[in-house]
């Protein structure tokens, strides 16, 4: 075993790299604005008055879509510059909204476009193939937003769904560069031409970056060790491929997958269980939740593992202080919060800190004896378990919460759980007077 520090990215650097992306994006927005001014085409020139400022605005609104689809294969992407700004749990938030807003604006780009035109219906011509190729686009849109947003309730499982998802990001971004190049006189020649080719470009090598993997900084492992976590959950060790090393903040997670016939080889976001001062093996515990990870009992030793990550910003290494930690789990999101201890068990990190796991039963628990040998090497550090299918019923009130963590001054609380139990915590904890800026979450699944 060896030991090491975990490499740290101070907060002014994610600042940094937010205000940087900021104003990239702005800067792409002007520039993309006044290509309809600039550039005019046949249709504007000769139009006056009302009729040219709908089809004008009706062009932003196309070039707003156009851009904001390409800041949604940005998010998609998993580009390590753009996660440092961020958690995933937030990208993937912003990539929800920033979806919604791009089937608005695409519905109003025809509506206004046409307006001037007085057309009621889409002429079915070969001369109008663009367009058509455009009201595809439209259609395609509104089909990828109305499954991701309604999805759990139609019942679509969620595997078939990211397949088909993905796939449906590639036809819509080729029928989008289509339509660009090929509908209006603006992008016929010159700069607009060069720039919309390069708008192209730059999508496909994301496409091609996210989706060949050997184009992806992908970590080849193989399994080392597969035993129980509890009676609900398995445990996997990984040992690397070579002399190769992974870099990870305690309590990120990474996409894991094993290309082999025991389990179909999708991937699946895990937290890293293990301490990043421990560089000899990589830890994950997988609760199970699904025939995915119930098929994890499956998976042998010496079989292969592919790692995509890390991922995420929920590390107390990312804070700027030294603030007492309290670390709240419900069930196997308990995982973060052992990455963390470990890290402090290891590195002697003195500071207060109290960790309270809610499970449903005794046989859920795993891990108890190396807390019990974490809270012997660190005095100041305070467990708290309750479990709530117990005859007792030991649920986390507000009341409990204030006896555990209430003599703590502004600490910093991390929370990792079911979403409804993560709700009603983060309540309680405003409650108590825990600042919001000062509770960090981090959500299961995707």
């Amino acid at each position: 075993m060896s030991i090491r520090t975990a490499p740290v990215r101070p907060r002014g650097v994610r600042y940094g790299l937010f205000i940087g992306c900021l104003a990239v994006l702005l800067l792409l927005f002007c520039g993309a604005f006044s290509i309809p001014f600039l550039f005019e085409s046949f249709s504007i020139k000769y139009k006056f008055g009302l009729a040219k400022g709908l089809l004008r605005s009706g062009k932003l609104m196309g070039m707003a879509a156009a851009l904001l689809l390409g800041v949604q294969l940005v998010l998609a992407s998993r580009l390590t510059w753009v996660n440092r700004m961020a958690g995933m749990d937030s990208l993937l938030a912003v990539h929800k909204a920033n979806g919604i807003l791009i089937a608005l604006l695409a519905l109003g780009h025809p509506l206004l476009v046409f307006a001037p035109e007085e057309l009621t219906a889409l002429p079915l011509k070969a001369d109008y193939w663009p367009e058509i190729v455009g009201a595809f686009l439209l259609m395609g849109l509104f089909y990828m937003t109305a499954a991701a947003l309604f999805k759990k309730p139609l019942g679509f499982p969620f595997h078939l769904w990211m397949r088909a998802h993905q796939a449906g990001g590639v036809l819509v971004l080729a029928l989008l560069v289509v339509h660009l190049l090929f509908s209006s006189e603006t992008f016929e020649e010159g700069l607009p031409r060069a720039l919309g080719l390069a708008f192209g470009a730059l999508c496909l090598g994301l496409l091609l970056r996210r989706h060949l993997p050997a184009l992806r900084p992908l970590s080849p492992w193989r399994v080392s060790r597969v035993f129980p976590a509890g009676k609900r959950a398995t445990r996997i060790h990984l040992k690397p491929k070579g002399k190769g090393t992974f870099s990870y903040l305690p309590g990120q997670f990474a996409f894991l997958s094993f290309p082999s016939s025991v389990v179909s080889s999708e991937e699946h976001p895990f937290t890293i269980a293990s301490s990043p001062t421990r560089t000899d093996t990589l830890e994950f515990i997988i609760g199970k939740s699904g025939d995915w990870t119930r098929g994890m009992d499956c998976v042998r030793e010496g079989d292969p593992a592919i790692i995509d990550g890390p991922y995420g910003s929920f590390s107390h290494l990312l804070l700027p202080d030294g603030s007492p930690v309290v670390l709240i789990a419900g069930g196997i999101g308990v995982t973060p919060m052992l990455s963390m201890l470990r890290y402090m068990d290891d590195t002697r990190d003195s500071r207060p800190v109290i960790l309270i796991w809610s499970n449903r039963t005794h046989d859920s628990l795993f891990n108890a004896e190396e807390l019990v040998r974490i809270k012997r090497n660190h005095p100041t550090l305070s467990v708290h378990l309750l479990f709530t299918g117990e005859p007792e019923k030991e649920r986390l009130t507000a009341g409990a919460l204030n006896t555990f963590i209430g003599h703590l001054s502004l600490p910093q609380v991390f929370l990792c759980g079911p979403p409804p139990m993560m709700t009603a915590v983060e309540t309680m904890l405003r409650g108590i007077g825990i600042p919001k800026g000062r509770i960090h979450t981090e959500t299961f699944g995707f």
